[in-house]
């Protein structure tokens, strides 16, 4: 399943983005949290905090100018290694604010690279608030 799921940030990033040398458009990385614990409020489990540090080094020479992660600690523990690598302060959002969330990736960054970590349940819907026609499922434990 970490194969798949790291070939699915890629297909995100190609959905949403355009080619590097493309100009004049984002490129949003747009993935969903590492592995969580059952608790009820999950953190990372070993697994997850090993994809987290695997995340950052896939992406430490991508070009990223921000991170946005929501209040829940799992999208900021799987940010957290990135955000130090590149050292970038993620700044938090609402977990239910897509729209918001796409206005504003739009007009603070609009030729930037940006990492959003978000929840599955959000995927689809933030890929619809950031121009992609279809949903795109993601289950909760892809």
């Amino acid at each position: 399943m970490t194969r798949i799921s790291l070939a699915g940030i890629m297909l995100l990033t190609v959905v949403l983005g355009p080619a590097p040398a493309a100009l004049g458009q984002p490129v949003i990385f747009l993935i969903r949290h590492a592995e969580q614990t059952p608790d009820q409020e999950p953190v990372l489990t070993e697994a997850g905090q090993r994809r987290a540090a695997r995340l950052a080094r896939q992406l430490k020479d991508a070009g990223i100018s921000a991170i946005y992660v929501t209040d829940a600690v799992r999208t900021r523990e799987t940010a957290a290694p990135v955000a130090q690598a590149l050292g970038i302060t993620p700044r938090v959002v609402g977990r239910q604010d897509i729209e918001g969330l796409a206005a504003r990736v739009r007009a603070e960054h609009p030729q930037g690279r940006v990492l959003i970590v978000n929840h599955s349940l959000n995927i689809a819907g933030l890929l619809r608030a950031f121009g992609h026609p279809e949903g795109v499922p993601v289950a909760v434990n892809d």
